[in-house]
């Protein structure tokens, strides 16, 4: 089986009409982690699957606000049957209501009916709520919701309102924004009742506070309440055990109607499943393609830690999450948040040859979807979603997101009119296609290999640019780090297509070469100082929370040096302690991760605060 035979049977298979439709159909669905609407939209994906003939299994995890996995505390439970907010003086009118727009009531609202004066806290940092009288009251605030519910918790705060910032509402004045609260079970006694309104919104009722009291009165019908959280699985079985697998994962939570976010994922999560199983029937493959329905982390991680052993057989995972943005409304190009070297994969040296082969192809375009040219970034990766739960210890596997950048994401506005079905399709050929790799590229061994050599000597000619932004010492040491990166990155293709059909000592002595020509004007080294070699202590992604052990210049330096790209940074140096690598080496793959200077001091001090945290020892 060739490549070209397999996007030539994708593409007449796959359609990205029928995963525009499921998209539109999972977005009717209130799909808050661990709620009736998650479960609803589920039962859906698992009937669609079920109607194809895909086998697929159901598992359920706890979500009682208590539990830990790997740290982390599962959320609890949470239904909500109506909720909403007016003002009754100086004016009446009504701010939001479930009815309307089930994204205006906040994830795990607390229950009740009240009316209060409302109070402006800004951010709503603890400068912010210092000596401010807030029982009875609503405070009205543009903060992170868990941080402002931290600073008012035990101030008998009557309900919040959140309010998107400047930068936030720069897409549109009147987007609501989703936001949580995510209260632990011990939380749970005097939470507040939680809204969200527009810019908008937001600035009428401060321009009302100027000239005097504003009083607001919000009921929401809600209660919180020990349950599950459900990961829906199938299985596409493959026939060589020896071929491994490979995990694609889409995760089916958010607010209604959250299309491109990501509805989307998991709506074109079914097509592939149809897609491959057909080709399947008629040419059986020889590894197995397994796909995964999550609450977002939260599930994610449960799951993967009750299934350790089964993925030790996956050789990769591809996280869809946000790719059917369309681009007649939009315009953002498809970005493929590549595999970071901490786990150096073959996968990276895949993405572009695919994507140029599907934006050439006629076969390629939806009949109701968008005829513009495919645009994609190989970018560098990225946090924020599920596949950094399987880059993490202790799985440890090559893990790539694609994905969109989307204004109106978390927004009601992220609706089904931004989804394309072109764009769903080319991204669910890419999909499809790598996660049959390991079928067909066992007869593509040859046209692999010069994927991957050109990909690696794309990469090692790009350290030149870098190493000019480094210091002067350490630029051939950078280089041969980026050598080292692309032989393991080879040893990945080895294994999978074996011996006798890949010269990989060719492959090695021509990149052998090109580091000698690229290293020849650089300055000699300096040896490095630093000799400690911190190591990982803890398993599973970063915890959001650590930031809550910091002081405000730690915090500060966090956000500055180490939560770019979504955390991925954090995530990356906490993967790279292996207790092999010293700060020196750590930092030059940071460098070569994210395209610009991480220096040792930096390194260290982030090492520090992880080590603070408890996720390293140094």
């Amino acid at each position: 089986m060739t490549f070209e035979t397999v996007l030539k049977r994708l593409a007449q298979s796959l359609s990205g009409a029928r995963a525009s439709a499921h998209v539109a159909d999972i977005a009717r669905y209130h799909r808050i982690q661990a709620s009736p609407g998650f479960d609803e939209a589920l039962e859906y994906v698992r009937d669609a699957l079920s109607r194809i003939g895909i086998r697929v299994s159901t598992s359920s995890f706890t979500a009682d606000g208590q539990t830990k996995t790997y740290g982390w505390v599962a959320p609890i439970a949470w239904r909500i049957r109506a909720g909403s907010l007016r003002e009754i003086a100086p004016t009446q009118r009504t701010l939001c209501s479930f009815s309307e727009a089930p994204i205006s009531i906040l994830g795990q609202s607390g229950a009740g009916r009240s009316q209060g004066e409302l109070v402006h806290l800004g951010k709503g940092t603890a400068d912010d709520v210092a000596e401010r009288e807030l029982e009875g009251r609503f405070v009205l605030s543009c903060g992170r919701p868990t941080e402002v519910l931290r600073q008012i918790r035990g101030k008998g705060a009557a309900g919040l309102v959140l309010y998107p910032d400047s930068a936030r509402a720069s897409a549109s004045y009147d987007l609501v924004q989703y936001a949580g609260l995510f209260p632990k079970a011990d939380d749970l006694k005097g939470i507040p009742m939680g809204f969200s309104v527009s810019r908008r919104e937001a600035d009428r009722l401060l321009k009302e506070l100027e000239k005097g009291p504003v009083r607001l009165e919000g009921e929401v019908d809600a209660d919180h309440f020990a349950g599950s959280m459900r990961v829906l699985e199938a299985e596409i079985e493959g026939g060589n055990p020896q071929s491994g697998e490979v995990l694609l994962v889409a995760h089916l939570c958010h607010p209604r109607p959250s299309a491109n976010d990501n509805a989307s994922g998991s709506g074109l999560l079914i097509e592939i499943a149809r897609a491959i199983g057909e080709i399947g029937r008629d040419v059986p493959l020889r590894n197995t393609v397994r796909l995964l329905w999550v609450p977002e982390f939260n599930g994610t991680i449960p799951w993967a830690a009750a299934n350790v052993e089964k993925l030790r057989r996956v050789r990769y995972v591809l996280n869809l999450d946000m790719i059917g943005q369309s681009p007649e409304v939009l315009g953002e190009p498809l970005r493929v948040f590549r595999v970071p070297n901490a786990r150096p994969s073959f996968l990276n040296a895949c993405f572009e040859p695919i994507l140029s082969r599907i934006a050439e192809d006629e076969a390629a375009l939806s009949s109701r979807g968008s005829r513009r040219p495919l645009h994609w970034i190989l970018d560098a990766p990225s946090g924020g979603s599920d596949h950094l739960v399987f880059q993490a210890a202790p799985h440890e596997l090559p893990a790539a997101m694609l994905g969109h950048n989307d204004p109106y994401w978390h927004t009601d506005l992220d609706a089904t009119d931004k989804v394309d079905a072109t764009r769903l399709k080319h991204v669910g050929l890419t999909a499809a296609a790598l996660a049959m790799l390991p079928t067909w590229g066992a007869d593509e061994a040859p046209l692999l290999g010069q994927w991957l050599l050109a990909f690696s000597a794309r990469e090692l000619a790009r350290v030149g640019a870098l190493a000019a932004q480094v210091e002067a010492g350490r630029r051939r040491r950078l280089l041969a780090t980026a050598r080292a990166i692309e032989d393991a990155r080879a040893g990945t293709l080895h294994e999978l297509v074996g011996e006798g059909v890949w010269d990989r000592k060719l492959h090695g002595a021509t990149l052998q070469s090109i580091e000698k020509a690229l290293a020849g004007p650089l300055p000699l080294d300096v040896p490095a100082k630093e000799g400690r070699r911190p190591r990982r202590v803890l398993d599973g992604p970063v915890r959001f929370e650590i930031v809550e052990l910091l002081s405000q210049d730690e915090r500060t330096f966090l956000e500055e040096k180490l939560s770019t790209a979504h955390r991925a940074v954090i995530e990356s140096l906490v993967s790279l302690c292996d207790g092999k690598r010293d700060l020196d080496e750590i930092a030059l793959r940071l460098t070569l991760d994210f395209g610009r200077p991480f220096s040792v001091d930096d390194t260290r001090r982030g090492v520090e605060l992880l080590v603070k945290a408890g996720y390293l020892v140094a």
